[in-house]
């Protein structure tokens, strides 16, 4: 008989059996003789306790069974107990004899045949562990040596339509399958139960099947659709995916006094676009609250500042003006002067930051220069939004003073003189005093330095609290809204143990706004959330993912699906740490991203603001940095190719162009090899953005910037462009409804090398020229013609300034009756030259360029 129970309890019943006076079997060694061929064997025979072991019993005791082929019940090859020896503890040695084969034998005790003290073993062994088998097979630590099932036949596999994935499929298969198992059935009516089960099996199998394929689409980037399975997939190539970002702009104010904004930093100022901010279509911003004094203080004396006009002899600002002279409404003292003077240097009195106040900014950086009236009436109507115009002020340890107070000897009146950068050089003319119907007309134009910078979305706090605590109320109507909800802890299966995964906090409110970063997946993308966790004191830091982060790092990351909600996730205590258990999380962020951010100038006059000092604001630039989310099938083709997007190294010379022009301030570089004596220099000529002059700053950021990615064994130069200065004659025939100095004066502005007074570029600005690039004369005949009142080009000629560097003088004759020719003659240049016409009469090796005017009105 075979018994199958309950191991444990069988062995409590084993321990238990001292107490009874009763004794068995527990484990059994055995041990071959040491000769080749072993005549016997022994085997120690363990008991559970010392109960009828003393005196020895005999060998007649004991009992053995068992053997295939050597049976122990042959008298011939009997495997018997022959001596019986005592052992250490509650064991005994058993000699056995002879060997026998490798199949189970039975070890049992008995009293047949025995009387006292004899058999005082067998009576004390419990029938129920009064048998422990064995094996003579050497190098066998257990009694299962061979398996003990044998092999059975494959068990017949149902029949599974695996290309069934939809309900008609999933339908037809169980149709099927109920025609085969029950002899004549057949479907009849939708509304029979047998009929209503399989349509209910078949839909679930449907949706299951659904899920099924969605989640192995998500396995590849080509095929899956989750964004936060794309982003996943982008991050395994060192792509960041583009989230979008939100929208920001300048915002200008009129205060009254002095007020910082917002008044507390637990407070919000926000402007919006539209009645009131509670409308569906407004858009709001709100101060950015970035690292470093986020605040911003502003003053009344900066509200508006006009132009000192030296008694109205000065009624305008030219193009390319990089200094102004300012004063207030009324004229000036030398007090008031030297205070607004102080405002621009950051040190007035009250730029000083007071207690509580280490993130309010002070600083005065920037002038917002626009037209205020129409200079052709006089009168708000009509105001061009083209006429506006940032201006960064010049750094304050300069060679040049930012600011100083002057006095006009003639009037006696104070004034203060302020500069700006080149590189915001005034781009059009600005007219500060007009004639209008007779009458003089001033503040045509003015300055505001109230400036500051705000971002879009509304803010929201939400705080999410540990499942099962109480949470708190929600505010909706505040314009920084507040709510609260349940954070979820996520575990994963290790065998039967439940281990942390991390914890998941879905953001209520969407889409979470992004900060702008540029797109093309090189820049890590990060969100407006600031997380604060109970316990710490510091913010916990956002990252792209948490494969880098340690046990004890205060990271999190934020996760943003195709829908646009966004998730945030904390780490599991081995790749970021774990939240402690029970504590709350404060995440304060914007809600409101993407281009329906990119409002119009002077959209964003509503605005809330507790201290009641705000009188005006708006904005006075198009909003248009607000971008949309990266589509997935712009990720799925980008992905693959991105690590191709940005070379780390420079091999060729077009490498070592491209990488020079990574850096803001160049417009083009060109690079070629050339020998020094000893080896190889790369040659890199730049040409610098918005002028020709290289500056010695950019140029050691381009040698840093260079040495990082050359070759070993190769030299760097960095050096400017060669600028081929052009003398140059139009020849012009005026329409005869026009000045020929009023059409010279146009001509002159559309070839400068400037701006137009409507913001173009001129015909010679350097931005318009690279290397090698030829003047053709249709080029100049065409924006020649192109200019009101000329009636038609007579004759074009052009020339390098020196003629002994390269070409003669080229002209062109036009018959007034005919086309230009086809044939294109130009001033061809070299690789390493760009053309440069600035027309000053200052410095003809500029270049410069002449009208000839016939005809017009006289």
């Amino acid at each position: 008989m075979t018994r199958l129970g309950n191991e444990e309890r069988l062995e409590d019943r084993a321990r238990d059996l001292g107490g009874k006076g009763l004794n068995a079997f527990r484990l059994a060694y055995v041990t071959l003789d040491a000769a080749p061929k072993p005549a016997f064997a022994w085997l120690d025979v363990e008991f559970w306790n010392a109960n009828a072991l003393a005196p020895l019993p005999p060998r007649e005791a004991f009992k053995i069974q068992g053997a295939t082929r050597q049976r122990s019940g042959n008298p011939a090859r009997a495997v018997a107990v022959v001596q019986v020896l005592p052992g250490t503890g509650n064991t005994l040695r058993l000699q056995i004899a002879p060997v026998g084969d490798y199949s189970t034998y039975l070890l049992s005790t008995t009293r047949v045949g025995l009387s006292a003290p004899d058999n005082a073993l067998p009576l004390a062994m419990d029938p129920l562990l009064n048998a422990l088998p064995f094996k003579f097979r050497p190098g066998c630590f257990n009694l299962d040596c061979t398996p003990s099932e044998k092999g059975r036949p494959a068990p017949t596999e149902p029949e599974i339509d695996y290309l069934a994935r939809d309900y008609d499929s999933f339908r037809h298969v169980l149709i099927a399958a109920m025609m085969r198992r029950v002899p004549g059935w057949s479907p009849t009516s939708e509304a029979d139960l047998d009929q209503v089960l399989i349509d209910l099996v078949a839909a679930d199998a449907d949706e299951q099947a659904d899920y099924h394929d969605r989640v192995m689409n998500e396995r590849a980037l080509a095929t899956a659709r989750k964004r936060v399975s794309l982003a996943r997939h982008a991050r395994l190539l060192d792509y960041h995916i583009h989230q979008g970002n939100q929208a920001s702009t300048w915002l200008a104010l009129e205060v009254a006094g002095m007020v910082d904004l917002p008044a507390t930093s637990k407070d919000e100022f926000g402007v919006w676009s539209g009645r009131a901010w509670q409308d569906d279509d407004a858009v709001i911003f709100a101060i950015a609250r970035d690292g470093g004094p986020w605040r911003r203080r502003c003053f009344a004396p900066l509200n508006r500042l006009r132009l000192y006009t030296w008694g109205k002899t000065v009624t305008a600002l030219a193009a390319g003006s990089t200094e102004a002279d300012l004063t207030a409404a009324t004229p000036l003292t030398q007090a008031e002067a030297e205070a607004l003077r102080d405002f621009f240097l950051g040190t007035h009195a009250s730029q000083v930051p007071g207690p509580g106040a280490a993130d309010v900014s002070t600083a005065v950086d920037q002038l917002l220069i626009q037209e205020a009236l129409n200079p052709e009436t006089g009168t708000a109507n009509g105001v061009r939004i083209a006429q506006r115009q940032l201006l960064q002020l010049l750094p304050l340890q300069g060679p040049i003073a930012r600011a100083e107070a002057l006095q006009d000897p003639f009037t006696g009146e104070w004034l203060v003189r302020v500069r700006w950068r080149a590189e915001d050089a005034l781009r059009q003319n600005f007219c500060f005093i007009c004639d209008c119907a007779g009458q003089p007309v001033e503040d045509v134009s003015l300055f505001h330095a109230n400036l500051l910078r705000v971002t879009q979305g509304r803010p929201r706090i939400t705080t999410f609290r540990a499942p099962g605590q109480p949470l708190g109320g929600a505010d909706e109507r505040s314009f920084v809204a507040r709510d609260s909800v349940s954070y979820e802890i996520v575990l994963r299966q290790a065998g039967s143990a439940s281990l942390l995964r991390g914890v998941l906090c879905p953001l209520p409110a969407s889409p979470l706004a992004y900060r702008a970063s540029p797109p093309g997946g090189e820049t890590p993308t990060r969100t407006t959330a600031q997380v604060m966790v109970q316990g710490f004191a510091e913010p916990w830091q956002e990252q792209s993912d948490l494969i880098e982060s340690q046990g004890d790092d205060q990271h999190f990351i934020v996760e943003t699906d195709e829908l646009g909600g966004s998730s945030l996730r904390f780490g599991d205590g081995s790749n970021g740490a774990a939240l402690p258990t029970g504590a709350f999380v404060q995440c304060r962020y914007r809600v409101g991203q993407g281009s329906q951010g990119n409002v119009g100038a002077d959209s964003l006059v509503g605005f809330v603001d507790a201290s009641g000092a705000v009188q005006r604001v708006w904005n006075p630039f198009d909003v248009t940095d607000g971008r949309d989310p990266e589509p997935a099938a712009e990720i799925v083709r980008r992905v693959p190719e991105a690590y191709r997007q940005h070379q780390l190294r420079a091999v060729t010379l077009d490498d070592y162009a491209r990488r020079a022009e990574e850096l803001p301030g160049v417009a083009h570089a060109r690079a070629r090899y050339a020998w020094t004596g000893s080896w190889r220099c790369v040659q890199v000529a730049i040409d610098p953005a918005g002028g020709i002059v290289l500056a010695e700053p950019l140029r050691r950021a381009l040698a840093d910037h260079l040495d990082a990615v050359r070759l070993i064994g190769e030299d760097l130069e960095v050096r400017a462009a060669r600028y081929v200065p052009l003398d140059i004659k139009l020849t012009l025939c005026a329409q005869p409804a026009y000045w020929p100095e009023d059409l010279r004066a146009a001509l002159e502005e559309e070839f400068s090398d400037g701006w137009t007074h409507d913001g173009r570029h001129g015909f010679f600005h350097p931005d318009r020229w690279t290397f090698g690039q030829p003047l053709y004369a249709s080029q100049l005949i065409g924006r020649a013609l192109s200019v009101t009142g000329v009636g038609r080009v007579l004759r074009a000629s052009m020339r390098r300034w020196n003629p002994g560097s390269g070409g003669g003088l080229t002209e062109i004759d036009i018959d007034p009756l005919a086309l230009p020719e086809s044939r294109l003659e130009k001033i061809p240049v070299g690789p390493f030259e760009i053309i440069v016409v600035a027309n000053d009469p200052d410095h003809l090796e500029t270049g410069r360029i002449r009208f000839e005017i016939t005809g017009g009105r006289r």
